[in-house]
């Protein structure tokens, strides 16, 4: 089902982990969640498929029973529970940093939270000895279909396996 000019409910429900421990996600999709995702697509990520091209959506929506294996909290706008639905996207092309997307989406678009995760230009990959540079982790962006938006803006980073949330995009 096509929910926006380049967005499919398919790509925003699925999930390889789902997938792999047997969870069936679109078991769980009742019709507020889609009217929560739709709201999501048409006033977030189809501005920045506009704005910067392919995106790619890590994780949308999530199942109760695929929050819960992956650890997510109960409060997870990614189960589009309440008012809100949350995606955590990247952007397919090496010009556009996660921090570059992230300011954009602040400067841009109205949304509830608007988080840069595990972004860390200079940490070293263990796989290529190099720095994982502009492209490091992701961002996630929620949007409230009741309108009622926070615009908080925060920064997420995993220091000896912590999570730690500052205010703002950087140091």
């Amino acid at each position: 089902m096509l929910i926006s000019t380049n967005f499919t409910l398919q790509e925003l429900v699925y999930s390889p982990t789902a997938l792999h421990a047997g969870i069936d996600q679109e078991e769980h999709l009742d019709h507020n969640a889609v009217s929560r995702i739709t709201s999501l697509v048409i006033k977030v990520l189809q501005p920045i498929r506009d704005q910067f091209g392919a995106t790619k959506i890590n994780s949308c929506f999530r199942s109760p029973s695929l929050n819960t294996l992956i650890g997510g909290s109960a409060k997870s706008q990614h189960c589009c529970s309440g008012t809100s639905a949350a995606a955590d996207i990247e952007i397919y092309s090496e010009k556009v940093s996660n921090l570059q997307l992230a300011k954009w989406v602040k400067d841009n678009l109205e949304f509830d939270q608007l988080i840069l995760e595990n972004y860390a230009p200079d940490r070293i990959s263990r796989i290529t000895g190099k720095p994982e540079g502009p492209n490091s982790g992701w961002v996630h962006v929620s949007y409230s279909s009741t309108g009622n938006n926070r615009k908080e803006v925060l920064r997420m980073v995993k220091k000896n396996g912590k999570t730690k949330y500052f205010q703002g995009l950087t140091e």
